[in-house]
């Protein structure tokens, strides 16, 4: 896809997305998703969701949308514009599921492990405490699980752990990254891989493996 040709498909894909919250009760779905809408002068909203420990804000109708820079992804924002609609209001169950467990989720289940955990255990399986300082500058919180394990939470409701296992002279490095069971009621499965595979890039950025950066961003954007 040519430059042109790929911007041209990212404008109409975000401008879907904003057709689709046209007319919702977005008050109402702030309360259901954890986040807060503002109401502002001439009929326009703010809306300000957590994002991996940063705020990110739309301007609606229009749907100026702005992140800090260093989360800053085509991915996140039109994902978050698909949060809005989906939000219900289940609560997070503290259940952690993998990608294969999710409604539908079997059939691309495979394709988790070349793109996001392999990718993460080599880079961060043999270089112990490496996870946690990349992954507090995300906003992930310590979980009990594993050699080192993190909670993420790209949206309010849709918390991903990744668990990660060392290696050493014997064994390979051996990363998990799982989904709460409530992630499918706020997005669909779909949205949830390209959802992991976004948090793999923010986290292998980390390390400074730019080439696996690039290559996991073309699947997410």
């Amino acid at each position: 896809m040519s430059p042109s040709n790929h911007e041209e498909h990212r404008r109409h894909t975000l401008e879907r997305a904003l057709k689709e919250i046209r007319g919702v009760d977005l008050e109402g779905q702030a309360q259901k998703g954890g986040f807060t809408c503002e109401s502002l002068a001439d009929k326009r909203y703010r809306v300000t969701i957590p994002a991996f420990g940063e705020s990110l804000e739309i301007i609606l109708p229009q749907g100026d949308i702005t992140l800090p820079s260093h989360i800053d992804s085509f991915s996140l924002r039109v994902l978050a514009l698909r949060y809005i609609k989906l939000s219900c209001g289940v609560p997070v169950s503290g259940e952690w599921i993998a990608y294969r467990d999710l409604p539908g989720g079997r059939f691309y289940a495979a394709t988790l492990m070349p793109t996001v955990e392999q990718p993460l255990a080599q880079a961060y399986g043999m270089n112990r405490g490496l996870l946690g300082e990349v992954a507090r500058g995300l906003g992930g919180e310590e979980a009990p699980y594993g050699d080192e394990a993190y909670v993420f939470h790209p949206y309010p409701r849709t918390p991903i752990l990744v668990v990660l296992h060392w290696g050493d002279d014997e064994f390979a490095p051996d990363s998990r990254v799982l989904f709460d069971r409530c992630c499918s009621h706020y997005l669909n499965t779909d949205d949830l891989k390209i959802l992991a595979t976004q948090l793999a890039a923010f986290l292998l950025k980390g390390t400074g493996r730019a080439v696996q950066d690039e290559n996991l961003l073309w699947m997410v954007e």
